[in-house]
């Protein structure tokens, strides 16, 4: 099993393998991302591309960017051709073109692709509770399932093509993102009219209101103070701003999505885009002028960043 980017998520995934009792050989340009995993029993750490290849017969990818998708296929087809079945899963959320022209190069180098985007967070993975989206074919599915049983806990076979679960995560993360930055807007409504934010969360849960971020993200990463859900702002932005894309591509009118795509450009200009997304309840509150610092964690007794 190997893994080419070890961040916040792979990382937890690296950890679910090797406590399988699996060999896992990784790969990432940032020492600080592989050091936890220095020295650690069945865990090899290499410093390219190639070497990781002539070990592994599953690869697993969690890159940050289209772009980094693209770089890191190019790298593996120039590993080739493979003289022996290798199949690259990528759970990135990579986008429909990205995701496409990925598969087209490693299939010339004779890897075995499988789109495979997660959902569930870093708590999801340290858990083994991820969702997974899957597009491939059945037999690449059917192969890669020990992998995907070992990370998550609802597995979705959305179709056969490259690029279809792609679509299908980036539906959810916009929905999600857009939950999020939509109740940050509303708590930062009903701060400003005296509410504390505990009740209007309280209130939230038991109404028609009710979404992923009053149920999850604001209770245990916002008013925690902690602000740790463990996904940048940036990456926020990087995600809706592919739905657009790609309904662009479509042809699809998506006005909702774009306003959605706005609202993380804004956190992003706003100097956030490195903190966690959670953090975009910090920024409704600022520019509502609530506490001293603008800081949703000034009221909730947390510390600052």
């Amino acid at each position: 099993m190997a893994f080419i980017g070890v961040g916040t998520m792979a990382a937890e995934m690296v950890w679910r393998c090797v406590e399988r009792g699996w060999r896992a050989h990784l790969v990432d340009p940032s020492p600080e991302a592989t050091q936890p995993f220095q020295g650690q029993a069945g865990v090899i750490v290499h410093d390219t591309v190639d070497a990781l290849v002539q070990n592994a017969e599953i690869i697993l990818l969690s890159l940050p960017t289209p772009t980094a998708l693209l770089e890191v296929s190019k790298q593996l087809s120039a590993s080739g051709p493979v003289e022996r079945p290798i199949t690259v899963i990528n759970t990135s959320t990579s986008g429909l073109s990205a995701t496409r022209a990925a598969e087209a190069e490693l299939a010339t180098a004779g890897f075995a692709f499988i789109d495979a985007p997660v959902s569930g967070g870093k708590a999801g993975a340290r858990q083994g509770a991820l969702t997974i989206m899957v597009s491939g074919t059945q037999e690449a599915v059917e192969l890669c399932a020990p992998v995907f049983e070992a990370i998550g806990r609802h597995i979705v076979h959305v179709g056969t093509e490259p690029g279809q679960a792609q679509v299908m995560k980036v539906a959810n993360n916009v929905l999600s993102l857009g939950a999020l930055a939509a109740t940050a807007e509303a708590t930062a409504l009903t701060s400003k009219a005296g509410i504390p934010l505990e009740v209007a969360i309280d209130a939230l849960n038991a109404s028609s209101g009710r979404n992923s971020a009053t149920a999850v993200k604001i209770p245990n990463h916002v008013l925690t103070g902690a602000f740790d859900f463990g996904f940048p702002v940036a990456g926020a932005l990087k995600d809706v701003s592919l739905f657009t894309d790609i309904a662009d591509a479509l042809g699809l009118t998506a006005p909702l999505a774009k306003a959605v795509v706005a609202c993380w450009q804004l956190a992003v200009d706003q100097g956030y885009s490195t903190q966690d997304c959670t953090r975009i309840t910090t920024m409704y509150q600022r520019m509502a002028g609530l506490s001293a610092e603008g800081d949703v964690d000034d009221e909730c007794g947390g510390s600052h960043e």
